[in-house]
């Protein structure tokens, strides 16, 4: 239950920053713009070269177009996401450091990290593919340890990117340097990701709502309904994703420097830390 409150104060905190920068909530609603576009850039004119045309299922030969365009969409979607991400963080890096971030500055740090998004992006992909590879099986038992493994993955990188960055370190020096603060973040590392994910499903209730009321009125409703919904929902997911950007950059810094971020003073962050040096799986390390 003390986890939990801390995930709520935390949460707060990231808010309150958010509220001096609300600039920076634009910029996952960019980047799923810019996914889309991605979508229909590449994927369009592969279906139009293949089916699309004649209307048809495509030949065998078609195969190894639609697997390269998957894998360029899959690749630069994870890129877009990526580099979004990356300017909110540094945008958070630029608030924590006395400064006053705009949509220019984060994008601008997020273009001088390229050289480190993309190694990275690539390495994400790879097993992201793999992993879902893995969970798509058709054996429960397999299927189940996919399950363990995303979630897994999910934990170990939840640093890398402020970790891009601050260190500007290539894929695997940001994945092994994560896998270091881990070791001081992993209690808040996990009650972050679930935390998070459980106050935006709550938050997500009221469009669920709307959007199920619209479907049963039928007609002009659902349409209404279901904009409303999805709408609601949509700037619940913008939101969440923002908050957490801004928690991670200032769970990196505390792990790193040892000093609260402004604005998470009350979060009982240092408290966090205090406690794990002290514990038993700590000195296992």
């Amino acid at each position: 239950m003390g986890r939990f409150r801390r995930t709520l104060d935390t949460a707060k905190a990231s808010w309150a920053v958010l509220q001096h920068d609300r600039e920076l909530a634009l910029l996952p609603i960019m980047g799923a713009l810019t996914s889309l576009a991605v979508v229909i850039g590449v994927g369009v004119p592969i279906w139009l070269s293949t089916s699309g045309i004649s209307g048809g299922e495509g030949s065998a030969g078609n195969e190894p177009m639609l697997w390269i365009g998957g894998l360029v969409i899959a690749l630069g979607i994870t890129i877009v996401t990526v580099f979004f991400h990356t300017a909110v963080v540094a945008g958070a890096r630029e608030r924590f450091s006395g400064g006053d971030p705009t949509i220019a500055s984060a994008i601008k740090t997020a273009f001088s990290l390229l050289g480190v998004i993309i190694p990275w992006a690539i390495l994400a992909t790879t097993v992201g593919m793999i992993l879902r590879a893995i969970q798509n099986s058709d054996n429960m038992v397999t299927r189940f340890l996919g399950s363990l493994l995303n979630m897994a993955w999910g934990v170990l990188t939840f640093l890398v990117v402020p970790i891009l960055v601050v260190e500007k370190t290539g894929p695997f020096q940001s994945l092994r340097r994560s896998g270091e603060l881990l070791r001081k973040t992993w209690g808040e590392n996990l009650i972050a990701q679930v935390g998070f994910g459980l106050i935006g499903f709550l938050a997500a209730i009221p469009g669920l709502i709307i959007f199920a009321l619209g479907a049963a009125t039928g007609g002009a409703g659902a349409v209404i309904g279901g904009v409303i919904g999805f709408g609601w929902i949509a700037l619940v997911v913008v939101v969440i994703t923002t908050l957490t950007a801004i928690f991670q950059m200032a769970l990196y810094l505390y792990a790193t420097t040892g000093q609260v971020p402004d604005g998470f003073q009350g979060s009982g962050m240092s408290d966090v830390f205090n406690e794990r040096s002290q514990g038993p799986l700590m000195r296992g390390f």
